[in-house]
């Protein structure tokens, strides 16, 4: 394992960011430079570095994802970012099965919105990279086809058997398919983000947890205002979240977005809480019941068509 005091911040900006992003990632950089330049060497343990490799198969997912849906083809992690640790004899498996999307002149908003979140996980990527080092899982296969998705939203009932979802088609279409894959970091990141040994790395990834949160009502506020023309997309959240919250076991792991009456008022649930107001959490196991579209123990399938890299490589059994 590493001293923490070690890492680098030293990363590419991918091309049209903005000043925004770049001096938050700045900031991020600091923030764990200086905190562990203030705090006593700490050594990460195997426990931490199983979590960082969970939480970074699942950015290499999204952020492949959106970056090719926002910016288009030769947009994915470039190969000195899915390589297995710090060498280039684990080369990784480069994501291209993403489309850019088209954005017509009313969804600019839109397009900004999931933009800041494709951006702000491109940074994350590489500061999980950053901290895992030669820890790094390399990243295998990444099947994000509006076939595999349509696979997925038939099992859920979000269409019917014999219709098809493509996340490519429209802006809106995106930000379902975003939701998707993002409601599932969100509540995993809750999940690991207590569980870090080191006090420092736990503030970050709490705070990386926190922001992942804020991604998924983000897209959530996006459906919901989207339902004003397409009010089937409400619908489709939550039986797509039903279906998540079915297929990863027993416990409470996922909600719907449908409004519901507290306290004699109508309102939206664009958050992923539960009854007490907490953030709902799945273990990694549990979030590849769902990646890998399975309620059995598995290790490969859905967006994962070989498996992941890293200590966690096998769904639970449900």
């Amino acid at each position: 394992m590493k001293d923490i005091e070690t890492i680098s911040m030293n990363q590419d900006v991918p091309v049209g960011t903005g000043r925004r992003e770049l001096f938050a990632a700045m900031l991020a950089g600091m923030a764990i430079i200086g905190a562990s330049g203030s705090a006593s060497a700490q050594t990460l343990v195997s426990s931490d570095v199983t979590a960082l490799q969970v939480a970074l198969n699942l950015h290499y997912l999204s952020t492949n994802m959106l970056q090719l849906a926002i910016y288009g083809v030769n947009r994915q992690l470039p190969a000195q970012y899915i390589r297995g640790g710090e060498t280039t004899d684990q080369p990784g498996v480069s994501a291209t099965s993403a489309k850019q999307v088209a954005f017509p002149v009313g969804t600019r908003d839109i397009q900004a919105r999931i933009q800041e979140i494709g951006d702000s996980l491109w940074y994350r990527t590489l500061m999980l990279r950053a901290l895992l080092r030669a820890d790094a899982p390399a990243q295998k296969q990444i099947d994000m086809t509006a076939e595999r998705f349509t696979a997925m939203f038939r099992m859920a009932g979000a269409i019917g058997p014999n219709e098809t979802f493509d996340p490519y088609a429209s802006p809106l279409n995106l930000a379902l398919a975003a939701e998707t894959v993002m409601a599932v970091q969100a509540t995993t990141l809750a999940n690991l983000a207590s569980q870090f040994t080191h006090v420092i790395l736990r503030s970050s990834m709490l705070a990386l947890a926190m922001a992942t949160a804020n991604d998924v009502t983000t897209l959530r506020t996006i459906l919901m205002a989207g339902s004003t023309t397409r009010p089937e997309l409400v619908t489709m959240v939550d039986r797509i979240a039903a279906w998540r919250n079915t297929i990863d076991g027993p416990t409470t792991t996922d909600r719907g977005m449908s409004p519901v009456v507290i306290n004699g008022q109508t309102t939206a649930r664009l958050s992923l809480t539960g009854d007490d107001g907490l953030h709902l959490t799945r273990t990694p196991a549990q979030a590849l019941n769902v990646l890998f579209m399975t309620s059995a123990a598995a290790t490969q399938g859905g967006f994962f068509p070989t498996g992941i890299n890293g200590t966690i490589k096998t769904s639970a059994a449900n």
